[in-house]
């Protein structure tokens, strides 16, 4: 039986989680060829703090448009531009 794990930030829609759900269940049937009856995911929900990307600890998500994390690409944003004068 797959059991997949998935952890994300607090943030996300229901309609989100569900749609993430569904399409990692559906990537492990098609990558496993295993029945979707047979497949458990579990998915955590946590603060951006408990998440360190390079160092950094994680801003919370902030929605934009079409789901795109806004708090996030700011953060990568910054890092490149600070790599970039480095």
């Amino acid at each position: 039986m797959p059991i997949i794990t998935c952890d994300i930030r607090n943030g996300r829609t229901k309609e989100q989680k569900h749609q993430l759900a569904m399409q990692l269940t559906e990537a492990v049937v098609e990558a496993t060829g295993c029945d979707i009856d047979h497949i458990f995911l579990v998915m955590r929900e946590m603060p951006g703090f408990n998440f360190v990307d390079a160092g950094e600890h994680v801003p919370e998500y902030v929605p934009g448009p079409d789901g795109m994390d806004m708090a996030g690409h700011e953060q990568i944003k910054s890092r490149k531009e600070k790599a970039s004068h480095n």
